[in-house]
């Protein structure tokens, strides 16, 4: 029976820090969905889960055929690898042509293996995923969307037992949504599903949270899980508010009792002074009160020590982090009002219909479209003068374009380097304070890029194009793609007050509302 479990499984970081310790997962259910935030392991666990990396403590047991989705850019993306030679038909095509051309070879009609309708069901499978590029064009002329999808129908094929999934829905449009939901709904076996996309985690059975606290599971979908978890998270704070309360309320009580103290002691020495009282029943009544005093001091010394152990109890099942939050540069705002023009636009007018539109100071554009409809493309005309010659665009002041793929960082250069490369008037603390606005402080600055988690990468990607010295119109591809959710909602709120413009490409329409767009340009179908 497939099975797929771990046991104990602890990551240790160069560093020496743990990442996560004695984590048990066992998929016990048809989809297991896991999540956590950016940087919390949740990549590098999967990596143990398929073998690819070895834990520093535990171990797998793995039965059955696995199948593995990674978010980190696909090697397709610049290999010559044709669409047909992907989906491992190429070698059944070329027998199909040379049979059809009038070859008798006992050896084409063995490569064909009685296939004949292998170049139909390419076609007709080219068409459902939206792909409108000859089986003959190489993989990397695909956009990421439609990438991402050919090679998850490719792992459906495998017909595997077990289908480990890495953020599959980074660059997917809401058609390629849907339809890997409905893929997910019939599949067969047991999927782990690491994703931040809410629409894809309720259709989860389960969701593991993973944590600085370890993994725990909870039962239900996203939306029962979010319930479950605000609901713990809101009653551990509120112990611990109380407890600190209860501190206070000890700490004013000790303060008033020896301000007593001190107020009798005086009125004694007053009255020993003046000889109003014998001396002997002086010292009792002083010994009497010491005593006293010093019985209620230690009394209150225990309820501080107990109501400290609890507090720390509870801190304990906090997880690790601080409220993050993405400081994006209040430059000075360009005040030419025609920033940019596009004309008449599109990657194939036979399939899309040509859009135009005028770029000014105050635009938050929010350009939207199907995979495949030139999305990036008109992102990256606007970026390169040669594309802007060729697309018949017009660009009067400096962009900087943030892609899907983090072509911006380079992977050997530690983060705090790289922000300071490629912002270089910013001095070094308000490089250190940007890093740890979005969750980086002291020492982990020196992090390296390679080292980094997707969500991580893209949370540094966006400081670096936000903090030009230039005033520079943004062009932000898929910004959202790898941020967790908290992270997502950060970064809209951001750029809903940046003062700059900036022409935003993104499928999560939370995000979008929350991003204070003002225009909306729509690449649609012929």
């Amino acid at each position: 029976m497939p099975a797929l479990i771990a046991s104990q499984i602890s990551h240790q970081l160069e560093t020496g820090e743990w990442l996560f310790r004695s984590i048990n997962l066992s998929l016990n259910h048809r989809i297991t969905g896991l999540t956590g935030k950016n940087g919390s392991g949740k990549s590098v666990l999967l990596s143990i889960l398929t073998g690819d990396c070895l834990p520093d403590a535990g171990n797998v047991e793995r039965q059955g055929r696995i199948a593995t989705y990674s978010q980190l850019p696909s090697e397709l993306l610049v290999s010559d690898m044709t669409i047909a030679q992907y989906l491992g038909i190429d070698d059944k095509r070329q027998a199909l042509r040379a049979i059809e051309q009038g070859s008798t070879r006992q050896e084409d009609f063995d490569r064909l293996s009685d296939d004949w309708e292998v170049e139909q069901r390419a076609i007709e499978l080219m068409a459902q995923l939206s792909i409108a590029l000859s089986l003959d064009d190489f993989c990397c002329h695909l956009s990421g969307g439609q990438l991402a999808k050919l090679q998850l129908y490719h792992l459906f094929q495998q017909s595997p037992d077990i289908l480990l999934l890495d953020e599959p829905t980074n660059h997917l449009d809401t058609q390629g949504k849907q339809w890997l939901i409905n893929k997910l709904k019939a599949f067969p076996g047991k999927i782990l599903l690491v994703s931040h996309d809410r629409a894809l985690l309720r259709c989860a059975d389960v969701i593991c949270h993973l944590s600085s606290l370890g993994l725990k599971s909870y039962r239900g979908g996203y939306d029962e899980f979010q319930r479950q978890y605000n609901v713990e998270k809101q009653a551990l704070s509120s112990k611990i508010d109380n407890l600190k309360s209860e501190k206070k309320k000890i700490e004013r009580q000790i303060q008033l009792n020896a301000e007593k103290a001190q107020q009798r002691e005086a009125m004694g020495n007053r009255a020993r002074r003046s000889g109003s009282q014998p001396k002997i029943l002086m010292d009792a009544m002083k010994d009497s009160a010491q005593v006293t005093r010093s019985a209620a001091i230690t009394n209150q010394n225990n309820q501080l020590k107990r109501n400290q152990h609890k507090l720390e109890t509870l801190k304990s099942r906090q997880e690790d982090g601080k409220e993050q939050s993405f400081y994006l540069a209040h430059t000075q705002v360009d005040k030419r009002h025609n920033l940019a023009s596009i004309a008449d636009f599109s990657v194939d007018k036979s399939r899309w219909q040509t859009v135009s539109i005028r770029v000014e100071t105050q635009d938050r554009i929010h350009l939207s479209g199907n995979n495949g409809c030139g999305k990036s493309t008109l992102l990256k005309a606007l970026s390169s003068p040669a594309g802007r010659l060729v697309q018949g665009i017009k660009c009067n002041v400096k962009t900087v374009y943030l892609d899907q793929h983090f072509s911006l960082l380079c992977p050997n250069m530690s983060m705090l380097d790289t922000l300071r490369n490629s912002c270089p008037k910013l001095a070094e603390s308000d490089a250190r304070t940007l890093l740890a606005g979005v969750g980086f402080r002291r020492d982990s600055v020196y992090k390296m890029v390679s080292a980094l988690s997707g969500g991580e990468k893209m949370k540094l990607a966006v400081l670096m194009v936000s903090h030009q010295s230039c005033s520079p119109l943004l062009l932000l591809d898929e910004p959202d793609n790898h941020l967790d959710i908290d992270s997502k909602q950060r970064l809209a709120k951001a750029l809903s007050t940046y003062p700059g413009p900036f022409i935003l490409v993104s499928h999560d329409q939370d995000f979008v509302g929350e991003a204070g767009i003002n225009k909306t340009l729509e690449i649609k179908a012929v």
